[in-house]
Formats: structure tokens, C-alpha cells, sequence
């Protein structure tokens, strides 16, 4: 007596190197958001450009707003790939300053060549004159935040002399507006 096979029945298992579901629906998220702003996207638009129930969006992020925080994170650990030094003063010694400069700047340049972040920066420059969340994120982590702490790593210099003792916020801001505006 020959036995049958159980038939298996769902998607076929991963392909290596293809992205997973969560992965998939995060990348459609961040496309559509940026074609048609956050307000003029569903859950279902996502899970159909994923060609995905909706029900297996909630699978993986419990709501749209649950997605607009994983962008979120995304960005913070695209603009934050170098942790802040914890000992600002070890930090000031061991870097001459003109390679503390120079670094600002190539990472806003590889921060701005990564694919995701550009369409982003488009949801973000869209949607923030007329949603307070994203206007208040924008607000805090890509100016409050930065010129903070370069305000700190600029008053470090300076108590050391390896700068002129000028206003290390006027420094800061005037550095990180220059990053910005590149």
C-alpha cells in the first residue's frame, strides 16, 4: 500500500536572500507614503501592494501608526548609525577636529544615498505642515536633537582649546544648518 504525501498548502518557504513579510510591508509603506502622503494610504493599499491579506498586515505591526514608528526608528538609526559618545572629552581628544567636521557631512551624504531615506524625507516634508506627529518628530530629530549634541561636543572643544571659545549653540546650529541646507 502506497502512502500519499500530505499536501502542503500556503506560501512556499523563503527564498535566501528575499525579504521578509514585515520587511515587504515596510518597504510598501514607506513607497506609498510617498506617492500618496500618510493620510492617502490604507492598511489595505499596503497589504495589496504586497499582495497580503490585510488581516497578515496586523500580523506583523498592529496599526498604520504602528508602521509610521518603524520609518521613525529607521530614520533615528539611519541619522544616529554612530552612537553619541558617551565620554564627550575622550571623544574630543582622540578625533582632531577637522575629522569631527568632515564626518558630519559624509554621513548626511550617505544618509540622503540610502533609498528609503530620500522617500522619507519626501513623507516627512509632505505630511508635516499638517500632521503634528510628524511635524513634532521632524522637529526633534532632525534639529533639536543634532544641534544638542553637537552643542555639547562644541563646548567640549572649546574647554579644551582646540576651538575658539565662542556660543557652542550659535557653532552648532550654524554647523548643522550647513549639513542640512547640503
Amino acid at each position: 500500500m502506497i502512502e500519499k504525501q500530505a499536501k502542503k498548502t500556503g506560501r512556499p518557504a523563503k527564498v535566501p536572500g528575499e525579504k521578509g513579510t514585515k520587511e515587504k510591508i515596510f518597504d510598501a509603506a514607506v513607497d506609498l507614503f510617498a506617492e500618496r502622503g500618510y493620510d492617502g494610504v490604507s492598511i489595505r493599499d499596503i497589504a495589496k501592494a504586497v499582495e497580503i491579506k490585510e488581516s497578515s498586515v496586523y500580523k506583523h505591526y498592529s496599526s498604520k501608526e504602528a508602521i509610521l514608528e518603524a520609518i521613525f526608528e529607521y530614520m533615528k538609526g539611519m541619522l544616529y548609525n554612530q552612537s553619541v559618545p558617551a565620554d564627550y572629552d575622550a571623544f574630543a581628544d582622540a578625533i582632531p577636529v577637522d575629522t569631527i567636521l568632515t564626518n558630519g557631512f559624509t554621513q548626511m551624504t550617505s544618509f540622503m544615498a540610502d533609498p528609503h531615506m530620500l522617500k522619507i524625507m519626501r513623507i516627512i516634508t509632505i505630511e508635516m505642515y499638517h500632521n503634528d506627529r510628524i511635524r513634532e518628530f521632524f522637529r526633534e530629530q532632525m534639529f533639536e536633537r543634532p544641534v544638542d549634541e553637537m552643542e555639547t561636543l562644541f563646548r567640549t572643544l572649546a574647554d579644551k582649546g582646540k576651538i575658539k571659545n565662542y556660543d557652542p549653540r550659535a557653532l552648532a546650529t550654524a554647523y548643522f544648518a550647513f549639513s542640512v541646507y547640503m
